[in-house]
């Protein structure tokens, strides 16, 4: 009789333990990244530095740290106000192409990608989508 008391008791403590463990996960605060817009036509351009800002947003609620701008071309450049954003906060990331700097002289559609990576654990890294229509 002892015995079975036993294995109930220790049953109600593995289960409790679980349902511990699952509670604790689900309170847990992430940050989140938004970036508005996510995807920019800069239409006709000229054959000079045109940029735009962007909105950063952190969604999440905990600390979002941008960690790294990349770009896929020497021609884009990327730059934010702050790699730290609170929870609810924006950035401004500015971006920038200088069609001076491509390597050959190019006309007519170009399209670039900005990465961004950040501590968002659901998106450690996101992509901007540029184009541009470069007329000399």
């Amino acid at each position: 009789m002892i015995k079975n008391y036993l294995w109930v008791i220790g049953i109600i403590i593995v289960i409790g333990i679980i349902a511990f463990y699952q509670y604790s996960n689900l309170d847990s605060k992430e940050p989140k990244i938004e970036i508005i817009p996510n995807f920019y036509d800069f239409g006709d351009i000229p054959y000079e530095l045109v940029e735009h800002t962007f909105t950063v947003k952190n969604i999440g609620e905990d600390i979002l740290e941008i960690t790294r701008i990349s770009t896929s071309c020497g021609c884009t450049k990327g730059t934010i106000d702050k790699e730290l954003i609170n929870p609810d906060e924006t950035a401004n990331l500015l971006i920038t192409i200088d069609s001076n700097l491509m390597e050959e002289d190019i006309e007519g559609k170009i399209e670039r990608t900005v990465y961004i990576k950040s501590n968002d654990p659901s998106q450690p890294e996101i992509e901007i989508q540029l184009t541009a229509n470069i007329q000399r």
